[in-house]
């Protein structure tokens, strides 16, 4: 059963780099505080596309026009889940993706790393 404050929690597809298409999964969730929480998770090989981390800014964009999420109330969250192996590089992470707005586009993108707690708490605001 889907809480009240979340709008989606689905697969999410897209035009990518070069018109790829590309999918990621996709949760939407709207806080008390009146931002709404975006989690944007690479899919991997399930992916036939662009990632989640390559091409952040416009699937912020076309995300915040398609649900209608202001830019000012948009928490973007890059999620890679862990894919199981001992290198460090595929251990599951966490992103908070900060952008500045242009107007009509999300632009210049900046990452600051989040713990999974950090993302629980959020999400049961």
């Amino acid at each position: 059963m889907k809480e009240k404050n979340n709008l989606t929690d689905s697969i999410y597809r897209f035009k990518g780099e070069w018109d790829m298409d590309s999918q990621c999964g996709l949760k939407i969730h709207r806080a008390k505080n009146g931002m709404t929480i975006v989690i944007a998770t690479d899919l991997y090989n399930e992916n036939p596309g662009t990632s989640v981390t390559r091409w952040n800014a416009p699937l912020a964009t076309a995300i915040a026009a398609e649900y209608q999420i202001p830019h000012n109330k948009l928490y973007f969250i890059e999620h890679t889940p862990d894919r199981g192996s001992k290198l460090t590089f595929y251990t599951e992470t966490f992103y908070h993706v900060s952008f500045l707005s242009d107007g009509e586009k999300l632009v210049d993108p900046n990452w600051e790393k989040l713990t999974r707690e950090e993302v629980e708490t959020m999400l049961s605001s």
